[in-house]
């Protein structure tokens, strides 16, 4: 989230460092166009190339310039969730006091130069579960090579780790590479104080969900099961697909009906009933084709609240990291009935996020116990 900048309240921006500012995507074009018509300016082209050229001429009051701030003020960025399995001791005791609090003073100095904690970091018990710690915090990132209104910028990150009676969950929540980065290093770090402390045996660590889990066809099998085939959940009702993120297999021979795909590093396809597509509905395309990424949209009801929301489901890093990216999950869009505040609307985001990545691992615990039964077999 952008922090706005420590003498915003000393100075009104105009002409080149206006235009900046009001381009941000954040800010929208009816915003600027409200405050253009209230001085009696009307463009027939209402698109921000337009009208913020003509905002730039202008000396804005007071009073105008803080509508802009507002909508700037409003950001937030989106929660992406990763979860892994790990197995613990079906006695262990994850709420330890003298191991909760996290020291990463040194990681910031090596590694987050430009960032500082806002708060010191602390497990705590969720809900007063002491097998269910939290960690949330706070990051700050100064940026000077930035323009003025992107030079500090705040980001949440939160780490939890669950023991349900030797089922373990850690469950990591970033909203920038740095808070991303930060997680990991303390997931890495508590993980080694359980082992030395025997709450963790030796040999026990974060399974991840990549990429190279899943060939081509049972990858096709995983985001369906999250999505069109959602199953064993009362709040998520599938509606449609709307985006996808595909690829032809390298080095294979396509089948007539995509050979169109030959040669196609990446294909990004938005629509409307995309699960109705051949390529997408027929499962003797899968094995010839890499799909890494899903946006599906789904109405919710969730303690009486209900409306629409769009989730991503996918592997973000797998055009650098192949088969070592692992699956993450965020909501891209949410719509409510009902108008919400905004910490309310943030609150039931965060929510909506928790419930769909417990599915998840619902998926693909089945997914394991399959690949295991056929081995068996």
């Amino acid at each position: 989230m952008n922090i706005e900048h420590k003498d915003i309240d000393k100075f009104i921006p105009f002409g080149e460092a206006l235009r900046g500012f009001a381009n941000q995507k954040f800010i929208s074009a009816y915003e600027l166009q409200t405050i253009l018509k209230e001085r009696g300016v009307f463009v027939l082209n209402a698109d921000k190339d337009y009208l913020v050229p003509i905002l730039q001429t202008l000396m804005l009051s007071p009073a105008e310039f803080d509508k802009i701030r507002d909508a700037f003020s409003r950001r937030e960025d989106s929660e992406k969730k990763i979860s892994r399995e790990i197995s613990f001791p079906a006695d262990s005791i994850l709420f330890q006091s003298e191991m909760m609090a996290v020291n990463i003073k040194e990681y910031l100095i090596s590694h987050l130069p430009t960032c500082e904690l806002a708060q010191p970091i602390t497990f705590a018990q969720h809900n007063g579960n002491p097998n269910h710690i939290i960690a949330p915090f706070q990051i700050i990132r100064h940026d000077l090579n930035k323009s003025w209104y992107e030079q500090t910028n705040e980001f949440y990150g939160c780490v939890e780790i669950i023991n349900d009676k030797g089922k373990g969950t850690i469950r990591i929540t970033h909203t920038s590479s740095e808070t991303k980065d930060i997680a990991e290093h303390i997931v890495k770090n508590q993980i080694k104080q359980f082992k030395s402390r025997g709450l963790l045996t030796e040999d026990a660590n974060p399974q991840k969900i990549l990429f190279s889990k899943f060939d081509n066809s049972t990858r096709f099998t995983f985001f369906f099961r999250l999505t069109t085939k959602i199953e064993d959940n009362d709040i998520f009702t599938f509606v449609d697909i709307k985006d996808i993120s595909i690829k032809p297999q390298d080095d294979c021979v396509l089948p007539a009906e995509i050979f169109w795909m030959e040669n196609i590093q990446r294909l990004i396809i938005s629509g409307k009933s995309l699960s109705e597509k051949s390529f997408m509905k027929e499962e003797k395309f899968y094995r010839n084709l890499e799909l890494w990424s899903i946006d599906a949209t789904f109405e919710y009801n969730y303690k009486g609240q209900k409306g629409t929301v769009c989730i991503c489901f996918g592997f973000p890093d797998y055009n650098s990291k192949g088969g070592n990216a692992e699956f993450e999950v965020n909501i891209k869009s949410l719509t409510p009935q009902k108008k919400l505040a905004v910490k309310e609307k943030r609150q039931l985001k965060s929510n909506l996020l928790s419930v769909m990545d417990k599915q998840k691992l619902i998926v693909y615990t089945n997914f394991l116990n399959y690949l295991n039964s056929r081995v068996t077999k």
